[in-house]
């Protein structure tokens, strides 16, 4: 066999490894499952060498409160932890650095049919980066979301309409004085 064709078995060979052991949200409630960690095992000079690749930490509902992704060399790149409302909806996320220190943390405010509403970032010393405000129509889909500074000065504005199937067709972004900044167009082929 060339080693262009083991290349290619092996590349096939991993593949549909991985997608065998990717869990749907529905498995892992039905299986009560508390966490999934996976480590990538490499055999270097007939050796076994595990590394970790991921983490991840669930409620007793099945809902992710918790990942951690590693490099190659098994140093953690991201962790984010996530406390949810009793919906589910997520109202505190938090991002750490590697060594687990608060870097970062957003929380969110929910109106009481679900729509996010509110979201306040806050740096590691738990000071308030930013704020934006959400406003939704009557068919439940956002229409502005409002960014505010520290002191509650609008920094920007975005709009969004959409089509008669509720899709977004474009986000207007402008300045605190209208002056429009961007503008992207969806399109979609049904």
């Amino acid at each position: 066999m060339t080693k262009k064709r083991i290349v290619l078995f092996l590349i096939a060979c991993l593949f549909t490894t991985f997608n065998g052991f990717a869990q749907s949200k529905k498995d892992i409630k039905k299986n009560k499952v508390k966490s999934v960690k996976v480590t990538m095992i490499t055999v270097k000079e007939g050796t076994e060498v595990a590394v970790p690749e991921s983490f991840e930490r669930y409620d007793e509902n099945g809902k992710l409160i918790e990942i951690i992704d590693y490099d190659k060399e098994g140093k953690v790149k991201l962790h984010e932890s996530y406390v949810l409302n009793k919906n589910g909806d997520v109202v505190e996320q938090i991002e750490y650095s590697a060594t687990g220190k608060v870097q970062k943390k957003s929380i969110a405010k929910y109106n009481a049919l679900g729509d996010k509403t509110e979201e306040s970032r806050y740096d590691g010393n738990g000071v308030l980066i930013n704020k934006e405000i959400y406003t939704y129509n009557a068919q439940g889909e956002r229409t502005t979301e409002v960014t505010l500074d520290p002191k509650n000065n609008v920094i920007k504005k975005d709009f969004l309409l959409y089509d008669k199937k509720g899709m977004k067709i474009e986000r207007r972004t402008t300045d605190p004085n209208g002056k429009v900044l961007e503008v992207r167009k969806y399109t979609y082929e049904y």
